[in-house]
């Protein structure tokens, strides 16, 4: 299997990459307008952004779903087959996982105990997936023998 299997190309790594950081940056400054706003710290233009926040980052994790939906046929497929990069792929893509179930759950839950501990977990989870990301393309460097 040639090297060229496992990697990404430029363009589909800037997008994942940009779509990442939208995703991060909308959910992170939600989640800090959202604690301005309960402890009554946050003005009324503050107050107005939450949505549209919330609208980006939904509009982004769909994206990001999307484009990683698009690296399981040829990238995850031909890493897995060159035994390459496993244990962090699967990490990843659980992480990926549990963060699509409960952001599905922060839409439907209706008990609000139940959607409290999901937004919690949730934001953690978020917070920590870019070093996630990070470490996974680290160790697929390394990998593939690049430095």
């Amino acid at each position: 299997m040639k090297r060229r299997g496992l990697q990404i190309s430029r363009r589909h790594r800037l997008t994942l990459y940009v779509v990442s950081l939208v995703l991060l940056v909308s959910g992170g400054a939600w989640a800090w307008i959202h604690h301005l706003d309960e402890t009554g710290q946050a003005g009324d233009a503050l107050r107005r952004t939450k949505p549209w926040l919330l609208k980006a980052h939904g509009f982004a994790a769909v994206g990001f779903v999307l484009l990683l939906g698009t690296l399981i046929p040829v990238h995850v497929r031909h890493s897995w087959h060159a035994r390459k990069n496993r244990s962090n792929g699967v990490f990843f893509l659980s992480a990926v996982g549990l963060l699509t179930l409960s952001g599905y759950a922060l839409y439907y839950l209706g008990d609000e105990a139940w959607r409290n501990g999901a937004s919690q977990f949730h934001l953690w989870l978020g917070l920590v997936a870019p070093v996630l990301l990070f470490f996974h393309i680290r160790a697929g460097k390394k990998a593939v023998g690049d430095k």
